[in-house]
């Protein structure tokens, strides 16, 4: 058995035939590639000890590190898979002869024009139109259920060839009839309204490029595509019963000097065998998406025969029989714009009594609508659940999946009850037993406390902090990939699934090592910067945190943004901006309680009142139903108690409950209630941002402020900001004035946020961690005109 010319031992999978062949090529020459990048993957080529996995980390921090690795790595993939992207394909890597197919002429099809891949405007000619249910005319492959895994048509399409055992990354069909055999038209997309355009996605075949049945079941180990794109809405697709339109024109195009956008694709999968990229995708200004050879982010250079209509993913069923899933996300500049669930039904052979079913479980913004105003993100954070209930995280970045983790329910309730619970001990305890029971302050006049104290406090939170980051990043290497993308400030979009109450505490996660015993090490240089500079996010000298190091910037609440932006319905958009155009300065509607320190309060509102223009306060429920369904203003700020009281006969639920007045309380359910008046359709005009500044001394429930978050969310307010533990009323008040003072000056929720956060760590107070914007950290008030 040989294995090259140089090389004593078969390749530790894909990955490492793929450098072998880099090696081989001329790009291996290439100026622009450095000789500390050849030098240290020709070490690992050569290096006999190392396990896959292994190979696999050292070649990416050679790709990442080394001077010209990653440009010449692009390179070599698209000339390795250039002959499916519509690139000249004369010159072939890989040492397995093509396949006979691929030496065949298509000659019955023209390349796509651009004008054919505008479709979203025209539907087909009915004569023309095929589907599924239609039999193969005579010559055409024809899919057989009893048909041996893995053994595909023959004819049909052409592939290129690849090395051997390869999986091709991204597959791009230059012909219009990529739903079809050989010279049949491709079926069209069923005719919509004028305008409209939908994510289209189905399972295919690879050679025949037919769409798989939905009743099937996919064979265990057999190779298929993920079929997709963006256009009219299409009878085959698997969202057809649930697509989510949006209208024509209305995205603001950036990119292609204003032609259109570059969307990104990533598929994630803990069942299926998935290329570990992301897949470039191109929505121009009219008609449907394509792909092409072009430089993500830039001009297009390709020819109308270089475009294909759908991009296609291979991948690879599981061996085990059963349920299988995988997640698909459409992004923008590293916005989640929509995430699908797919789960499908896999067996020793294909045939009938599967079901292939997917579902829209996330919408930053319905129809891909005005995604250019959409800021750059770092990475996105999709949370879910599995078929097993478990509480699913993908983290993506713009390169490709990160890591995936998985949390069961009693786990994620034990994360939230650790985390209150430190928080809350870092400002008050619990003295005094039955009806006497009652919160001690431990803060001081200035709601901080002497730096000791503040240490003790942060080597708790950060020992705590580093278990949650051992959670969702068991292993080295998943760590290591963790820390590649989020070592710099970052901006981290977390995306929760619809009707997913699961949350966790990112802003505690904390990633320097630390051990469980021992005096943890402060970091003269950060501790330095958090008195130099309050809007820094990053320690100045971060190559010197060592083992047991306590940095403040070691804490994701500190050194990140982090937005919990909800998922949007159909006709909504998430909001950048809240309040009402106006020629004077904002309005802000409050709801009190009567049952707090009166001489606080009265300070308190003294202090807001000054900085808005107008400020209505309200302690009665029938008159805040009626500020909210008349003029909510544009803040909406909920001062008092919040609370998880005992049913009472008669009652729904014991749900938390928003306190007003003095025995006044209000449920989501009230809120959906008062929304049915009309008066509140100005609230899609509004968007008014809402702070819950209460507290709730009894709740351990991890979804117990989800449900005021999604209410008011559903009701068209931009944003909500609430805190998830017990805050003493000084300190809440502090912290509302810093955070409205810093909106008020034209600062985004996210700069404000965090300068709440570091204005009290500079006293000694790590309660501003306590605090969640579910919203854009880029929103801000509308600005004055």
């Amino acid at each position: 058995m040989g294995y090259g010319d140089t090389y004593a031992r078969p390749a530790r999978g894909v990955l490492e035939e793929q450098l072998r062949a880099l090696r081989a090529s001329d790009l291996w020459l290439r100026p622009e590639l450095s000789d500390d990048a050849r030098r240290r993957w020709q070490a690992l080529l050569f290096d006999e000890v190392m396990d896959e996995e292994d190979f696999a980390f050292e070649h990416d921090e050679v790709l990442y590190t080394c001077g010209g690795a990653e440009e010449t790595w692009a390179l070599f993939q698209a000339r390795l898979h250039g002959g499916l992207r519509g690139l000249p394909d004369g010159e072939r890597v890989g040492s397995a002869p093509p396949p006979e197919v691929a030496a065949e002429e298509e000659t019955e099809d023209d390349p796509l024009s651009e004008d054919e891949l505008q479709t979203g405007d025209e539907p087909a000619p009915e004569d023309e139109l095929q589907t599924e249910d239609e039999p193969p005319q005579k010559g055409e492959p024809q899919p057989e259920g009893d048909r041996p895994p893995g053994a595909w048509p023959t004819s049909g399409t052409a592939v290129v060839d690849t090395l051997p055992g390869a999986d091709v990354p991204t597959v791009v069909d230059r012909r219009p009839d990529s739903g079809a055999p050989l010279g049949r038209r491709a079926p069209e997309p069923v005719p919509a309204p004028k305008g409209d355009r939908y994510l289209n996605l189905a399972v295919v075949w690879p050679l025949s490029r037919r769409t798989v049945p939905e009743d099937h079941t996919l064979a265990s180990g057999s190779r298929y595509e993920l079929r997709l794109d963006i256009g009219g809405l299409s009878q085959q697709s698997l969202l057809a019963e649930q697509a989510r339109p949006f209208p024509e024109g209305s995205l603001a195009h950036t990119d292609d000097e204003g032609r259109g956008d570059w969307l990104y694709v990533t598929v994630v999968s803990e069942d299926f065998d998935f290329p570990a990229v992301v897949h470039p995708l191109f929505l121009p200004l009219k008609g449907g998406s394509w792909v092409c050879p072009c430089e993500p982010g830039g001009r297009h250079l390709c020819e109308d025969g270089h475009r294909g209509r759908h991009l296609f993913i291979p991948f690879t069923a599981p061996e085990e029989p059963g349920p299988a899933r995988m997640r698909v996300y459409v992004s923008y500049r590293g916005n989640q714009l929509q995430s699908v669930s797919l789960t499908t039904w896999i067996a020793a052979r294909e045939g009938a009594g599967g079901a292939t079913t997917a579902v829209v479980d996330h919408t930053l913004t319905p129809g891909f609508a005005e995604v250019s105003e959409l800021p750059a993100r770092t990475a996105g954070v999709r949370v879910g659940r599995d078929g097993d209930g478990r509480m699913t995280v993908d983290v993506v970045s713009r390169h490709g999946p990160v890591a995936t983790f998985w949390l069961g329910e009693h786990q994620v309730r034990d994360v939230l009850k650790e985390a209150r619970a430190a928080l809350l001990a870092c400002h008050a305890v619990w003295r005094g037993e039955g009806g006497e029971r009652r919160l001690e302050n431990l803060l001081g006049p200035d709601n901080g406390k002497p730096r000791p104290a503040l240490l003790q406090d942060m080597t708790k939170l950060a020992r705590l902090g580093w278990s949650f980051f051992q959670m969702i990043a068991r292993g080295r290497h998943e760590r290591a990939a963790l820390l590649r993308v989020l070592r710099e400030p970052a901006q981290i979009q977390i995306c929760r699934e619809e009707h997913q109450y699961l949350v966790f505490p990112w802003g505690l996660l904390y990633d320097i090592p630390v051990e469980s015993q021992g005096e943890l090490v402060p970091c003269a240089a950060g501790w330095a910067q958090v008195e130099r500079d309050v809007a820094a996010r990053a320690c100045p000298a971060p190559d010197g945190h060592g083992l047991n190091t306590l940095c403040p910037y070691g804490f994701w609440g500190y050194r990140h943004f982090i937005e919990h932006p909800p998922s949007v319905g159909r006709g909504r958009r998430l909001r950048l901006t809240a309040g009402r155009e106006r020629d004077a300065g904002p309005v802000l509607t409050v709801a009190r309680s009567n049952r707090l320190d009166e001489n606080l309060a009265g300070r308190h509102l003294a202090t807001l009142r000054a900085g808005f223009r107008q400020m209505d306060v309200y302690d009665r429920r029938a008159a805040l139903r009626e500020a909210l369904t008349g003029d909510p203003g544009d803040c909406v700020y909920f001062y008092g108690h919040g609370r998880r009281p005992r049913a009472e006969a008669g009652e729904h639920s014991s749900a938390t409950v928003l306190e007003i007045g003095h025995e006044d309380r209000i449920q989501p359910e009230d809120l959906k209630a008062w929304a049915v008046d009309e008066g509140w359709d100005r609230w899609d005009e509004l968007a008014p941002l809402v702070f819950l500044n209460g507290c709730h001394t009894a709740d351990r429930d991890p979804a117990s402020w989800l449900g005021f978050v999604d209410t008011f969310t559903e009701l068209h307010a931009s944003g909500v900001i609430g805190t998830e533990i017990t805050v003493q009323q000084a300190l809440a008040g502090e912290c509302a004035e810093l955070f409205w003072e810093s909106l008020l000056a034209g600062q985004e929720v996210g700069p404000a946020l965090h300068r709440v956060r570091m204005e009290l760590l500079r006293k000694g107070n790590v309660l501003g961690l306590a605090y969640t914007a579910y919203c854009s950290a880029a929103l801000r008030l509308r600005a004055t005109v």
